[in-house]
């Protein structure tokens, strides 16, 4: 663009240039060419004068007058008189006599008798008519243009015309021609040295704006233009470093606004989907690529939603939502990849000014996966305690009506019948116990009578009160405890932990089998295991153990008289203390408990 720009500055140089040495030359031509024939046509008229009183004074003499003679004699006087010498080089001049009547009567230079008549000539009438007449034209008779002054010899009733050939104005021109040629050439050498001094001037400081400009294109907003001068460009190129100023500060701040909205989305629990009323996707943050299994990247803005998300009713949701102009709540289930429910709150991109039109559509999409899951624990919660509830009641009625039916007054069958009325009580007290413990668990966040135990004599303890119920099955109990280990906490609540967790080893275990406990610290928490060598739990059911009245194999556990909800109470307890609880078990080896709680 810069090598354009010099070219066309410098052709314009030259023609302008050109232009107007060529009209100088024009001009100083046709005004020397007038200055020349108005000298000569004075000169032409003073020697017309001269001839006309020599005549005249002649005739008054009363001398006859030979008008050809007179005409070759005058010319050859004028050939070498002064009068006509100065600045008209040695010139032919030319005698012509004329009566009124346009005969030719005398010619110095050609026969006058063969001439034709000059009446009709325009210096002859204006002299026939008392004046000098005066006329410039090519001269058939010698070939070439004459200037021609013509004055009247009233005495005589004839006219002397003078006339010169005008060869002088050619040399004249040939001469101004020749200048102003060579007067071209010295100006074209000139400007182009001045053309290329000023294109380099003015091209240097465009060739930097461009440059400037095209690094500004490309992204490099910190680039500014070092043009230092006075006249217009150094404005031009300051105006522009403003520019490109302020350009760097909106991008600046777009970019941080930008940055900070895909924070705020991309950090929102929310998927966010908009779309254009052509279904172009003009927003989707990564929580919506997640939950809709979509990989997330920027080209992803500008397709179509029907190309990006491959679920008929989310799309079918946001084109309704188009083109009724009403917003809408939906739950959508998904199985792919994994089973997912979720909230979508639907709603038109509405106009600022009118809400009966509107620009696309917005989905909200929000995971209630676990919000389900809880409402079905709710349920199955209120369905088992229900459960749980019922039975043992409904056998204590079923006995006590038995015995009030006569069953009372035989001894033995009353004892059998009042000793599983005390069993069912027993069950239920230990239900609603368990309940009543998990609840107020649930509702705590921070425990209460918190102090510092010793934590194998916490161990030592409840091993003292299952010693029991190990006996019966021949099950060893055995601790190992690396260290002195302390523990800050409630006793009784790390008690009702290792009680259920222990029973349940237990309960579960086989004969002559065996329940092992070991802690010890590592990285400043207090690590608890507790190993069985039990039946073990299948892999299915580990993810699940923790649920409340939720038993591997219900009839068993029931019969054992377990209420289901001891390793929920052990979850909450140790989520209680910000620990971490995990089981390792297979069928038939066995199970382990790893506890973790801060020391």
């Amino acid at each position: 663009m810069v090598k354009l720009l010099k070219r066309k500055i410098f052709i314009s140089y030259l023609v302008l240039v050109i232009i107007g040495i060529s009209t100088t030359g024009l001009f100083v031509s046709q005004l020397t060419q007038s200055l020349y024939r108005h000298e000569v046509e004075q000169r032409l008229i003073t020697a017309a004068s001269l001839i006309e009183h020599q005549i005249s004074q002649n005739l008054k003499k009363g001398q006859i007058i030979d008008f050809n003679l007179e005409a070759v004699a005058y010319a050859d006087i004028l050939r070498y008189s002064s009068l006509l010498e100065k600045n008209l080089e040695k010139l032919e001049p030319r005698i012509t006599f004329i009566d009124y009547n346009g005969k030719v009567i005398g010619e110095s230079d050609a026969d006058f008798q063969s001439m034709e008549n000059h009446l009709g000539r325009k210096e002859i009438k204006e002299a026939v008519n008392g004046g000098i007449g005066l006329d410039i034209r090519f001269s058939e008779t010698l070939k070439m243009d004459f200037i021609y002054v013509a004055k009247p010899v009233k005495a005589a009733e004839t006219v002397i015309r003078v006339s010169l050939p005008l060869t002088q104005l050619k040399n004249i021109n040939r001469t101004i021609w020749l200048y102003s040629g060579i007067g071209i050439l010295a100006g074209l050498a000139l400007t182009m040295l001045l053309a290329v001094k000023f294109t380099s001037s003015l091209t240097l400081p465009v060739n930097e704006l461009n440059i400037v400009s095209r690094e500004i294109s490309r992204g490099n907003y910190s680039k500014r233009a070092s043009v230092k001068s006075d006249d217009e460009l150094g404005q031009l190129a300051g105006t522009f470093n403003e520019m490109a100023n302020e350009l760097e500060k909106t991008v600046a701040d777009l970019k941080d606004k930008n940055i900070k909205f895909d924070s705020i989305m991309n950090s929102m629990t929310n998927g966010f989907v908009a779309v254009d009323r052509k279904q172009k996707i003009l927003l989707i943050n990564e929580i919506a690529c997640r939950f809709l299994d979509i990989d997330y990247d920027e080209d992803i803005i500008g397709k179509n939603l029907i190309d990006v998300i491959r679920n008929h009713k989310i799309n079918k949701l946001l084109l309704q939502t188009v083109e009724s102009n009403k917003s809408s709540v939906h739950e959508i289930s998904i199985s792919q990849p994994d089973e997912k429910t979720f909230r979508i709150y639907a709603n038109p991109i509405k106009y600022p000014e009118s809400s009966d039109s509107n620009s696309g559509g917005i989905l909200s999409i929000m995971d209630i996966t676990n919000i389900k899951k809880l409402e079905q624990i709710r349920t199955d919660f209120v369905s088992n305690v229900t459960h749980e509830l019922k039975t043992p009641l409904t056998s204590i009625r079923g006995f006590v009506e038995t015995l009030r039916s006569g069953a009372i007054d035989d001894g033995e069958v009353s004892d059998k019948f009042l000793e599983i009325i005390d069993i069912e009580a027993e069950r239920l007290y230990m239900l609603i116990n368990d309940i009543l413990q998990l609840s107020e668990i649930e509702t705590k966040q921070k425990d209460s009578n918190i102090a510092t135990h010793d934590f194998g004599s916490i161990i030592n303890e409840v091993f003292s009160i299952l010693q029991g119920a190990a006996d019966k099955k021949s099950i060893e109990l055995s601790c190992n405890i690396e260290g002195s280990i302390n523990i800050t906490a409630n006793r009784d609540r790390i008690k009702q932990m290792l009680i259920n967790l222990i029973d349940n080893a237990i309960k579960y275990n086989v004969e002559n089998g065996s329940v092992r406990v070991k802690a010890w610290k590592a990285e400043g928490r207090i690590v608890l295991s507790v190993k069985d060598t039990g039946i073990g739990i299948a892999q299915q059911h580990l993810t699940r153990i923790f649920e409340r009245f939720y038993r591997v194999d219900k009839g068993r556990s029931r019969n054992m008289g377990g209420t289901g909800l001891g390793l929920s109470i052990v979850k909450h307890i140790v989520n209680l203390y910000n620990g971490d609880i995990k089981v390792e078990s297979e069928p038939g080896k066995g199970t382990e408990f790893v506890i973790q709680l801060p020391a």
